[in-house]
């Protein structure tokens, strides 16, 4: 497949991802050659660093496979979620930004979830009641995802991506799971708001917006499946006689 020439708005996009990405790396080498963490960000710039990353790798690898929207609305969340959040540390700055990217991330983890069902499968074959059980079940899955990684960052490399250890009554240190359990809470309502905003799209029968993100995430397949109405002529199908080695000729 050819692939078209990719759009100002697309290599703008890529060009500031590569930008942010060298920026978090250089944090992350500052801690490699000094030996000193204060904060705790060796997982997180090492981590954050791949994700601005990947949708570079993406575009070359896929091209225009992932459309500029997807891409976009990827590196803004990043953005907004991980590099302000955690790099920045606005978590420390502001005590309810941490909750509030959780939140949020529910409602976009359903739609990374609305996303994996356009490119996996035809989107108007399913019912709304399958979709929205799908892509809740995304939600969550990706939300317990990220606190295992939190975990195995905070057991393993002696990081307190889950919060500082509390030394108790019999001089034990123990990490709460308080903060866990409300970001996955956090998580299960942004959920919900993407369920409710779904449904009453549904009900309504207006957009608001998600007939305009289903219709960029199923592009692709869309194109791919409807060839003839595009213009393309499909191939005639042989006679009878000719598939069976005969000629009209032969016949008469």
């Amino acid at each position: 497949m050819k692939r078209t020439k990719p759009t100002v708005f697309r290599v703008t996009v890529l060009i500031l991802c590569g930008i942010l990405s060298l920026f978090v790396f250089s944090l992350f080498l500052r801690i490699v050659i000094t030996e000193k963490d204060p904060y705790n960000k060796f997982m997180t710039t090492l981590l954050v660093t791949l994700l601005f990353a990947l949708p570079i790798a993406v575009h070359f690898l896929l091209g225009d496979l992932i459309s500029d929207f997807t891409i976009a609305f990827y590196a803004a969340f990043l953005f907004l979620a991980s590099f302000l959040g955690q790099v920045l540390r606005f978590n420390n700055y502001f005590p309810w930004y941490d909750k509030f990217a959780h939140f949020t991330f529910g409602y976009v983890a359903c739609i990374i979830g609305l996303f994996l069902l356009c490119k996996l499968s035809d989107y108007t074959k399913h019912s709304p009641a399958l979709v929205a059980v799908y892509v809740f079940c995304v939600s969550m899955c990706l939300a317990a995802l990220w606190e295992i990684m939190e975990f195995i960052s905070s057991e393993f490399l002696g990081q307190t991506a889950q919060g500082a250890p509390q030394q108790t009554v019999d001089g034990n240190y123990v990490v709460d799971i308080t903060d866990t359990m409300l970001d996955i809470i956090c998580n299960l309502g942004g959920a919900v708001v993407f369920l409710i905003h779904f449904f009453i799209h549904k009900l309504t029968g207006k957009s608001l917006l998600i007939d305009a993100i289903v219709k960029d995430f199923s592009a692709k397949h869309m194109n791919s499946s409807k060839k003839i109405s595009d213009g393309e002529k499909p191939i005639p199908e042989q006679d009878d006689c000719r598939k069976e080695g005969s000629s009209p000729a032969k016949d008469k």
